[in-house]
Order: C-alpha cells, then sequence, then structure tokens
C-alpha cells in the first residue's frame, strides 16, 4: 500500500490499538481489536484524526473459524482518499457490544438496526427496539439476519405474531405538556410518497420536538441478498433498494463485486457509468426543484419543471431501456438495449438544461420563495458535523462530502472530471443550511452534471465502435476464503456504501447496504427542532438571530428540501 508520510504516520499508531489486516485496496486499511476499550480508543483516535463514520456491519459469523458474532466499522478520512475499518470480534457467545455513541452520533441507527435485525445491543447505551420491525407486525427475538434462521420459519413466526397482534390493543399515545398539542402526520401521506410517521409536539404553530418512526418499507434486503442472490445477480436486488436511486445503488454493489475480484471494467463501461449516474442525478435534481416550488402555490415553474424531468426520464428510456435506468450495471461492466445515440442524448441534455437554469434562477428571484425558503429549516455546518449528515445535505450547510472528490471512482479518477466539480463556484448562501441552500446545491449540481453528461457524451464518440455491451468476465480467487469488497458511489442524495462478503461458493455471505439517507434522518429533525445558532454560523451568515425555530406549516417545505428516501433507510 502506497501512502503519503502523514497517513503513514497514522497507520502505524492505529496498530498501536489493533492488529493491522491485509486490504489489497490501496485506500483501505483494516485493523482488528480484541476488547473494548481497544475499540473505543482506536475510535477516539480516528474521531481526532478526522475520520467520520460511514456504515456499521453487523455479520453472524458464529459457523466460522472465529466462532462468533462481528461488527465492521466503515470510516472515511475526511481530507484524504482513505478508508479505514475496524473488526470488532465479540467474545465466543456474547451478544452484547461496546457503543461508540458518545464519540459518533451516526452510530445511533445503525445500533436500532442491529438490535432489530441481529439481535446484539450495546452494553453502555440504551437502544430502542422496534425501528425497523415494528412490534404490531414481527415477533419479538425474530432476528433474521442470524444464520440459523430458516426463511419458512421466520414468515409463519411472522404470520402466528400478526394474527395475534390483531386482537390485541393498541398502544396509547404519548399525552402533551400542558400549553402543548400532539399533531400526528403518517405514516400514510396525501401523496404518492413512501410511508413514514411524523409525531410533532407543538407550542401553538411552533414546532417543539419531532419524533420520526420510520421502518414501514422494511423489505428484508440484506436477507435475501444472502438467501436469494448470487454476487453475480445481486444487482437486480441492489437497485430496487431504493427506485429513484436505482443505477447507484446498483453500481456501488457491482463495484463492491469488481473489488473482491480484483477486476477492471472497459473504458468504455466506466464513461457509461458516469453518463447514467449524471443522468439520474440531473432527473432528480430537477424535480426535486420544482416540487419545492410547487410547495410555495409557483406551480407554472413547478409544472414546467416536471416537464423537464419527464423529458430526461424518456431519454433514459430511450437510452437504456428503462425511465430509471434499471438492467444496466452488471458486475464487470455494462449492457445496454442498443448502441447510444450521442447526438441525440446531447442534443437533449442542452435544451434541458438551458430551460432549467433558467427556471430555477426565476424561482430564486421571487420574493415569495426566498421568504419561505431562507432561514428556514436551517441545519448548521457544526450539527451536520456532529451528526454524521453527508451529500446533498451536508454540502448545503457547508461541509464538503462528495465521493466524487475525496474517493474518487470510475469516471470521477480522471482530474478533468473532478475538475468540473470544483470549478462550480458556490455563493455564501448555498451553504446556510436552510431551505433555500438546499435548493440552489440542487441547481447548481444540476448545471455540472449536464456538463460532466457533455464531456462524457464526448469521449464516447471519439471511439469508433458503438456496440451495446462492454463487460469484462469476473473471476474471485479460488482459495475459500470469506473476503469483502468496499462499492460505493456518490448518488443524487449523497454516497451509497456497499459492504459485500463472498462465502466460499461465491455466494453472497453478507451484504450491508447503507442509503446516505440512513445518515441524514437524524439531521432532518435537528433542522425542525428549535435550536441556537453557533458562533461560527452567525460570524460566516450575518445571522440576524441567535435561535430558530419552524412552525408547523413549514413542514412540508422543510421535509421535501431533504427528500429523504425511507425505502432506501428500512431495508
Amino acid at each position: 500500500m502506497s501512502l503519503n508520510p502523514s497517513l503513514k504516520r497514522l497507520q502505524k499508531s492505529y496498530a498501536t490499538f489493533g492488529s493491522e489486516l491485509f486490504r489489497p485496496a490501496s485506500n483501505e486499511l483494516h485493523f482488528l481489536v480484541s476488547n473494548d476499550d481497544d475499540l473505543l480508543a482506536l475510535a477516539k483516535k480516528l474521531r481526532d484524526d478526522g475520520f467520520y463514520l460511514l456504515s456499521i456491519a453487523a455479520n453472524d459469523e458464529q459457523e466460522l473459524e472465529d466462532y462468533c458474532f462481528k461488527l465492521y466499522y466503515i470510516f472515511s478520512h475526511a481530507a484524504h482518499n482513505l478508508f479505514l475499518i475496524i473488526e470488532n470480534a465479540l467474545p465466543s457467545g456474547a451478544e452484547t457490544f461496546a457503543s461508540i455513541r458518545s464519540l459518533f452520533a451516526s452510530a445511533a441507527p445503525f445500533e436500532r438496526e442491529i438490535a432489530d435485525l441481529m439481535g446484539l445491543r450495546p452494553h453502555n447505551q440504551p437502544v430502542e427496539s422496534g425501528h425497523y420491525l415494528h412490534a404490531d407486525v414481527y415477533p419479538p427475538n425474530l432476528y433474521p439476519l442470524r444464520r440459523n434462521r430458516r426463511t419458512a420459519t421466520l414468515k409463519q413466526s411472522i404470520q402466528k405474531h400478526r394474527l395475534l397482534s390483531a386482537d390485541a390493543p393498541n398502544l396509547k399515545e404519548p399525552q402533551p405538556a400542558a400549553g402543548e398539542w400532539l399533531l400526528s402526520v403518517g405514516p400514510v401521506h396525501a401523496a404518492v410518497i413512501e410511508p413514514g410517521r411524523f409525531l410533532f409536539r407543538l407550542g401553538g404553530e411552533m414546532i417543539e420536538e419531532v419524533e420520526i418512526h420510520l421502518g414501514y418499507t422494511h423489505k428484508g434486503i440484506e436477507r435475501l441478498f444472502q438467501v436469494n442472490r448470487t454476487l453475480q445477480n445481486g444487482w437486480e436486488l441492489a437497485e430496487h433498494v431504493s427506485g429513484d436511486s436505482s443505477f447507484a445503488h446498483s453500481m456501488a454493489y457491482c463495484q463492491a463485486v469488481e473489488n473482491l475480484a480484483g477486476a477492471q471494467i472497459p473504458p468504455q463501461a466506466t464513461l457509461l457509468r458516469g453518463l447514467f449516474l449524471e443522468l439520474e442525478r440531473l432527473a432528480n435534481h430537477i424535480g426535486d426543484c420544482g416540487a419545492l416550488a410547487q410547495d410555495v402555490a409557483m406551480r407554472i415553474a413547478a409544472s414546467e419543471m416536471a416537464a423537464l424531468r419527464e423529458k430526461v426520464l424518456r431519454l433514459n428510456l430511450h437510452a437504456a431501456g428503462h425511465r430509471l435506468l434499471r438492467g444496466v450495471n452488471r458486475p464487470g461492466g455494462v449492457r445496454l438495449p442498443k448502441a447510444l445515440d450521442i447526438e441525440g442524448i446531447a442534443k437533449t441534455i442542452a435544451e434541458t438544461t438551458t430551460a432549467f437554469t433558467a427556471l430555477g434562477r426565476q424561482v430564486q428571484q421571487k420574493p415569495g420563495f426566498r421568504d419561505r425558503a431562507i432561514n428556514t429549516g436551517i441545519l448548521t455546518r457544526q450539527q451536520a458535523a456532529n451528526l454524521g449528515a453527508t451529500g446533498l445535505v451536508a454540502r448545503a450547510s457547508g461541509l464538503e462530502r462528495d465521493f466524487r472528490l475525496r474517493h474518487p471512482f470510475g469516471i470521477y479518477r480522471d482530474a478533468a472530471f473532478r475538475q468540473i466539480i470544483r470549478k462550480q463556484s458556490l455563493p455564501l448562501e448555498a451553504a446556510a443550511g436552510d431551505v433555500f441552500a438546499r435548493f440552489l446545491i440542487r441547481w447548481y449540481e444540476a448545471q455540472t452534471s449536464a456538463i460532466i453528461i457533455r464531456e462524457t457524451l464526448s469521449r464516447l464518440k471519439r471511439l469508433a465502435r458503438r456496440p451495446a455491451s462492454f463487460i469484462t468476465s469476473i473471476e474471485f480467487r479460488r482459495i475459500p476464503n470469506y473476503e469483502f469488497g468496499l462499492g460505493y458511489v456518490e448518488g443524487w442524495r449523497g454516497d451509497i456504501v456497499y459492504w459485500v462478503m463472498k462465502d466460499k461458493f461465491q455466494g453472497i455471505y453478507c451484504c450491508k447496504v447503507r442509503d446516505p439517507s440512513t445518515l441524514n434522518w437524524a439531521a432532518l429533525k435537528a433542522a425542525l427542532a428549535p435550536h441556537s445558532l453557533d458562533n461560527e454560523y452567525i460570524e460566516r451568515h450575518k445571522a440576524s438571530r441567535r435561535a430558530v425555530e419552524t412552525i408547523i406549516a413549514d413542514f412540508p417545505l422543510v421535509n421535501k428540501s431533504f427528500n429523504l428516501s425511507y425505502s432506501g433507510n428500512d431495508l
């Protein structure tokens, strides 16, 4: 592994907390810790050295050589292209572990998921149950990700529990404090969106607190990877994790498998993946900007943006055979229904982005939009960093988190593409952490996507042949190791991370999926709650007040400005 001198010093210092294990990837370090003290000490060291938590994968390895449960903590360095994985092997028979939540608040959603799906709980921090598996639907102690659970038995237990729960009395709602009232929104909403429940505690029209209840779209994704998929066809499931990010999810999965095999995909496939990833980003950013305009009654602009989004989706259908770009990625490359119409794509994108840029500028300048969006739903840079926010949400709060730049993959390994992203000069108000900032980030990134698409098409055009399939044959090492690979993509919401472990038969032993929404739901909750603005924010953005509140009427606008995935979180 080739690391610069400063990173080599870090690498040496981490060895005092655990044993370093070999990783073939040049930007990954892997350490095995043997006890809670070393885990917490190493986690603290990583926090102090500028790492932030990406994901936690819990794995049942009781039938493997260590005969135990293991937790794999995946960290990213905030300034360098470096991942660090901590492997925490619990004592044989142990079902509790040391929480790192006091060091990384972003561990909370993973610990809740691990408690529900694997039955492991932290012994030094309380953790809620029923977050992913609701008590009225799933029996206690189900733990579907344990290897000794059989699918037929799980189904029988769930069916029996549902029949019993139908006759059980409903749980009582919490009671409001004096002078306050409770408002429940969802889980079924008045629009075509996924289910999620928001329980507001209100003082007049001001939101005092909100509880966000998720898990209604739990599908057993990670178990399905284990029992129904192979490394070669797991992409089919990955692209159904979150429908509006189908291409990004399948690409992250394929990259994890390719990293496992040490495979290099054809250069044409790299360009095509970059093209479709940016088309997915463009369609969603246009759609979200239109939805924000709709929420402030700017219906003409909203309708025109919806039409532009539809234009991009139809372009996807024509180019890839699917509006959501499904069926394109494969481990080893890409497959298309026909050769690309490069000139037609370029023309459509130029027309679409020109119209969208003008519409977005009009919306930004409207006093009605500015009044509703500026200083509404503020998430400060400090809050975003403390909560581990990522992707678009983090960037709109002034955090530089973009895997295209921080951990380059695919076309972004080329400095020319990274330069296109860096050249986008953002105004200070695009880092203010409010609804307006999140609109601006989408508007600017859509324009950047158009430039990247144009450059990608130019490079594809210079290739003489235009076939529809570019796939490298995937071959795994024949030794029966339970190895894992890391795949990551900067989707339109933020970074998507796949941790995939293969079994000795080249099947999927474990697949941990992490959508950016998993980290950003806590950020939405923080943006809605009353909070004080820190001195850094007040000084940088010339804030006229020290505290902010959100009225209940602005909840739909703030929620849409985040536009998080329920399905990508619930798995």
